[in-house]
């Protein structure tokens, strides 16, 4: 697995810690497995990948549709560290057992067209580059594959008001400068989910169920995209 399974629990940040406590709490509630079923993403007998892994409760949740293949990737050696000890926990022992891999978008460190789904949940807003990105999910996408992918949108920062009063600011503001410059200021930078279903589009990948299970004030607080992959390539029909 790498030389980072060797970084202990006990550097764990606080952040850390809350984060992986509260994903696997979701795992038990059944929120993680909606997710799937309100796209209605099915991964039995295919090769799953999924992007920004975190911790592995969407690992956990793939893992009972039994794919044939099952890879977790996420930049955080300690999420992947705390990913191989909860999965062991959760996961079926008849199920697939996921490997588990540090790396990031935009470069991940496989060939063309090798999986049949893709997930990539709550990543997008972290990405320096939307298009970038995306064309880099699609191009692991085999044609026919479905890719699922979700973000955050312009009602998020409003949960946040009360509790955070210069947060949803430095969120807009990131938000007004990517969509001038095209530069990622902070983490957590807003979209637009139908720029993000026109960069699909251009690098063929095509929108099939759009959800958002938040809205506050009217705004999209949190948004679900489940998209199929063109059996032809966008340059060949242009």
């Amino acid at each position: 697995m790498g030389e980072f399974f060797i970084i202990r629990r006990s550097r764990l940040t606080e952040w850390h810690r809350a984060y992986i406590q509260n994903a696997y709490r979701e795992l038990e509630d059944g929120i993680t497995r909606r997710q799937l079923d309100t796209l209605n993403i099915d991964a039995t007998g295919k090769r799953v990948l999924d992007v920004g892994c975190g911790p592995g409760n969407l690992l956990v949740a793939l893992a009972t549709d039994t794919p044939e293949l099952l890879v977790g990737v996420d930049v955080d050696a300690f999420f992947l560290v705390s990913g191989r000890s909860q999965i062991g926990e959760f996961i079926d022992r008849s199920s697939v057992d996921p490997t588990l891999l540090r790396a990031a978008l935009p470069t991940l460190p496989f060939a063309d067209a090798s999986f049949d789904l893709v997930t990539c949940f709550l990543v997008m807003p972290h990405v320096p580059d939307d298009e970038t990105a995306l064309t880099e999910l699609a191009r692991v996408l085999k044609p026919g594959g479905t890719l699922a992918i979700s973000g955050h949108g312009f009602g998020f920062p409003l949960r946040y008001l009360k509790r955070f009063k210069l947060k949803p600011l430095q969120m807009y503001l990131a938000s007004l400068i990517y969509g001038c410059t095209g530069e990622k200021w902070i983490r957590n930078t807003l979209q637009n989910d139908r720029k993000i279903c026109d960069i699909l589009e251009s690098v063929g990948v095509m929108p099939e169920v759009r959800h958002y299970n938040k809205k506050v004030l009217g705004c999209v607080a949190t948004y679900w995209i489940k998209a199929i992959k063109s059996e032809v390539s966008p340059k060949a029909t242009q």
